[in-house]
């Protein structure tokens, strides 16, 4: 229905139409009671007709009427003549944000309306009258980003009083013409539902109805946080992801998540990251920061409030604080006990990064002594052990922060970073089982490993961006020309891929030597091209040093040694020699040693696999490293209840992984790992009687691994590493005969498992790709043929730890779906269809007997149950809880728990340790312990 000039609603008299969307025709009118002009928005005869519909608006619109806020376009109330139904608004002069994008100019012209306008309103520029649309603009930066704060200032005053949004985006923002920010339609894509969509998909109004119901899509698609576009319930959250897209918009004039349908911009937002390098150079780092926080795609780990976006805001593009000065995203370490902890190290550090620095910087100055103090681990945290996927901590190329990873109390891994003049550290929200931290050249960003994947986030917190699928990760290096180069796994080559994501590019080549396995622990020389790397042999003291370049070509070996190598200034490589740091003079151009090595500390910790040493240098002369010698995690054996009270402990602590209780709950295989002999072997514990046997004896560096019961209880198969690879075997329980293969091929198989009824063997399959490490589940027929098929595989994503329903009908397993990581079920063999149990991550999948609860271990370790039950013929996933908070040992190498059959006990390895924390020495002008040792 169009209302023609003149037409009165009650007392309002229209004088023009301002333009139409989704939410209905906008016009201009005249209140001839208080002789002011306001904007009706006049709602569709579909929507009007509705009663049910109806009230809930009249009830909505209350509520946001009683909005009184500077930067909120005022609702004055609801007008009902009947026939048509009105909804009366504040008149907004001026421009929408989103046509001062399009080409438009800030508080110059003026348009009318509420977040609509026809192509003949007033402020329509003259381009765009033609035809022509006008170039999209950025905004200057001392434009946005004060409007920015009147958009943060309007949302926080309506979140304070509990009403969100829901539908931010340009169009519903006006700037009027003495530059005050307004947010039109506020709360109107609750208050109105079922609305059609634009022409334009990307800024279509509310996309579906039954807005304040789950499974509901809602909001506008280029602007939706990831939780609407899936049609769950949103919270303020919601809204400031839209914040965010809008800044982010306003700089570059570009949506961040953009497509030619619906479908492709909602696909973006669920799965694809904004190209942040269309940020303006001169971007101050607290505003991307705030940016990166904003458009997190877990709302868990976005920006809480509004109101903290004020102040990275006021502060001015030339005036702001670096990165390092405002640790935003990060959560501080307050109390005055944590304080009094590191307040001498703190003085220590400041004392010596001041002397290094004069000493670098200002050459003419007499060369100063090294300065030596420790760092302590945070307070109720430990640095993590080397072994377990943790890594050495890594201190920026700049000096100044040092990343590491703890462990806290209940077993929770995480990446921290600690500024070297600052009292405190802070943990990275959003690092849960982060390992093998490395730094961007600019000290700005980290990169790390976690979750079978390479990851990176910005030193003051923020989003995690995924970079490539990398199983295990053996180390990543980053230069200038924004290339990361790294180690998917220990026995695959090195891998290139750009920091910003996409494809990753195979660089190096396995050795022709059939002992070498892999290639790992990349750092780049200062040429940006050449790389260091350790080649790891199965041949006890074979592995070599080695250089290697992004062009191609043959690597050139530099020394043996089974450590990896780090190049520092002014010309060095720093490595560990029989738990002894070395320094040896380098020449970077020639790529040549040029001297002898020299002692730098005694007794340095290292990894007992894969050469690893627990040290890190900066390129201005910092040195950090822990000594200890060969560190380990350890781990107790103990039961629990579903409410995670303890009940008892299986023998001494030791170095344990993947437990496998016996079908009768009488007994159980565990892996234990020897470091004086650097391998693993199955040992089976009788529970009843107290003692343990050895199962297998593998010879180094060969191990044995995950083992698992067959339904009769008389044989066990395990991940067996034979020359580099793992594959599967058997043996039988009570130790006779031999080991014998199960699946051996050109591949790496593991996790296995038998079927209920042993006529199938399930197992993890995992071979490199040109560009990634593929992981499929397959089964092995254990009668006839006996050949192996898949049973899921789909080369976008990788899927692993496979668990079999007591039934035999139903596969449990984890799935790395973009977006969606986490534990699914999918029949077996039989029948169709997919049921999620958790999209929130989740590893190691364990069934009760009875087939009514499945199991699993959560990101921050805490024992999961799904109710499990079947309906009409497929599946129903009930509720899901947290049993208890384990304090699990390296979860991220195997599964660190099993459960009885009648679902009541639980056995975990839970961590301890052999000794206290570590500190860790901190050197300030390391090349001076050179000059004392001459």
């Amino acid at each position: 229905m169009t209302l023609a000039a003149g037409t009165r609603l009650g007392p309002y008299e229209i004088l023009s139409p301002l333009g139409a969307g989704g939410m209905g025709e906008v016009y201009r009118a005249r209140d001839t009671k208080l002789g002011r002009e306001v904007a009706l928005k006049v709602l569709p005869e579909a929507f009007a007709t509705d009663a049910e519909r109806m009230g809930r608006f009249e009830r909505e619109a209350k509520v946001l009427a009683s909005l009184n806020h500077p930067n909120i376009a005022a609702i004055y109330g609801f007008e009902d003549s009947g026939s048509v139904h009105a909804l009366v608004m504040e008149m907004v002069e001026g421009q929408t944000l989103a046509e001062v994008i399009a080409g438009g100019q800030t508080r110059s012209r003026i348009s009318s309306g509420s977040g609509s306008s026809s192509p003949g309103a007033p402020g329509t520029s003259q381009s765009a009258r033609a035809g022509v649309p006008a170039p999209r603009k950025a905004l200057p930066i001392d434009e946005a980003l004060p409007m920015a704060k009147q958009i943060a200032e309007g949302l926080e005053y309506a979140h304070e009083r509990g009403i969100v949004h829901r539908d931010l985006k340009p169009a519903n923002v006006k700037i009027t013409p003495d530059g005050v920010v307004k947010i039109l339609d506020f709360g109107l894509a609750k208050a109105l539902s079922g609305e059609t969509a634009a022409a334009d998909p990307s800024t279509s109004p509310t996309l579906s109805h039954l807005a304040t119901q789950a499974g509901v899509i809602l909001g506008t698609a280029a602007y939706m946080a990831p939780e609407q576009a899936k049609g769950k319930p949103v919270d303020r959250r919601a809204d400031i992801w839209a914040f965010g897209c809008v800044l982010f918009e306003m700089l570059t004039a570009k949506k961040p998540f953009d497509g030619e349908t619906v479908t492709d911009i909602l696909i973006a937002v669920v799965t694809k990251q904004p190209d942040w390098t269309l940020l303006p150079k001169s971007t101050p780092a607290h505003i991307r920061v705030l940016l990166q926080r904003c458009l997190q795609k877990d709302p868990k780990q976005r920006l809480r409030d509004i109101g903290d976006a004020r102040i990275p805001l006021e502060e001015t593009p030339s005036g702001g604080a670096s990165p390092e000065e405002t640790p935003t995203g990060v959560r501080a370490l307050r109390s005055r006990r944590e304080i009094a902890a590191w307040s001498l190290v703190a003085v220590l550090a400041l004392l010596a990064a001041g002397l290094g620095a004069r000493m670098w910087l200002a050459r003419s100055e007499p060369a100063a002594a090294a300065i030596v103090s420790q760092i302590l681990s945070p307070p109720n945290e430990r640095f993590a052990f080397l072994r377990g996927h943790a890594g050495p901590p890594a201190i920026s190329p700049n000096g100044k922060w040092l990343a590491f990873v703890a462990v806290s109390s209940d077993g929770k891994q995480e990446l921290w970073v600690r500024r070297l003049n600052a009292a405190t550290a802070q943990p990275l929200a959003g690092t849960e089982g982060a390992g093998l931290p490395f730094w961007s050249p600019d000290s700005r960003s980290i990169g790390f490993f976690a979750d079978g994947e390479l990851r990176r986030i910005g030193v003051d917190g923020g989003p995690t961006l995924t970079l490539a699928r990398a199983r295990t990760g053996t180390g990543g290096t980053w230069n200038q020309d924004g290339t990361i180069l790294f180690g998917p796994n220990p026995v695959s080559p090195l891998f290139r891929v750009s920091a910003s994501g996409g494809a990753r590019h195979q660089v190096t080549k396995l050795l022709s030597s059939s002992s070498q396995t892999g290639d790992v622990w990349p750092q780049f020389l200062p040429d940006r091209k050449h790389f260091l790397f350790l080649a790891v042999s199965t041949v006890k003291g074979q592995a070599s040093t080695w250089i290697g370049s992004l062009d191609g070509g043959a690597p050139k070996l530099i020394e043996r040694g089974d450590s990896d190598v780090l190049y520092a200034s002014p010309g060095y490589l720093i490595f560990a020699r029989h738990g002894t740091l070395m320094a040896q003079p380098f020449d970077a151009a020639s790529l040549q040693l040029t001297g002898q090595a020299t002692q730098l500390a005694e007794n340095v910790a290292k990894s007992p696999s894969f050469g690893l040493g627990d040290f890190t240098v900066s390129q201005n002369g910092i040195l950090v490293y822990r000594a200890g010698g060969i560190l380990e995690d350890l781990s107790q054996i103990l039961w629990f209840n579903r409410s995670g009270k303890k009940l008892g402990e299986v023998g001494a602590p030791g170095y344990f992984m993947s437990p496998s209780l016996s079908p009768d709950d009488r007994s159980l295989a565990v892996s234990v790992y020897s470091p004086e002999a650097s391998t693993s072997s199955i040992w089976i514990y009788n529970l009843a009687q107290g003692t343990r046997t050895r199962l297998t004896f593998p010879s180094p560096p060969d191990s044995d691994a995950e083992p698992m019961w067959s339904p009769d209880g008389k044989t066990i198969a395990f991940r067996g590493t034979r020359g580099g690879h793992f594959h599967v075997y058997e043996k039988a329980a009570d130790g006779g005969g031999s080991t014998s293969p199960l699946v051996v091929g050109d591949v790496d198989e593991t996790l296995p498992s038998f079927s209920p009824d042993g006529r199938y063997l399930i197992y993890k399959r995992a071979e490199s790709q040109p560009h990634h490490f593929q992981e499929e589940i397959w089964a092995l027929p254990l009668f006839g043929s006996r050949i192996p098929f898949p049973v899921l595989q789909n080369p976008q994503f990788n899927v692993g730890t496979p668990a079999l329903s007591p039934d035999g009908k139903r596969l449990a397993y984890f799935s790395h779906e973009p977006g969606q990581s986490g534990i699914y079920i999918v029949p077996f063999l039989h029948g169709s269809g997919k049921w999620e149990v958790s999209s929130g991550g989740g590893r190691w999948p364990r069934w009760q007997q009875d087939g009514k609860d499945l199991y699993y271990l959560s990101p921050d370790n805490k024992l999961m149950a799904a109710e499990i039950s079947e309906q009409n013929g497929g599946l129903m996933v009930g509720k899901v809880s947290a049993l208890f908070q384990t304090n699990a040992s390296r979860p991220a190498m195997s599964w660190p728990y099993d459960v009885a059959a009648d679902g009541k006990k639980f056995v975990v390895l839970s961590r301890v340790s052999a000794k206290t924390s570590e500190p860790l020495t901190l050197v300030v002008n390391w090349p001076a312990l050179l000059k004392s040792k001459q």
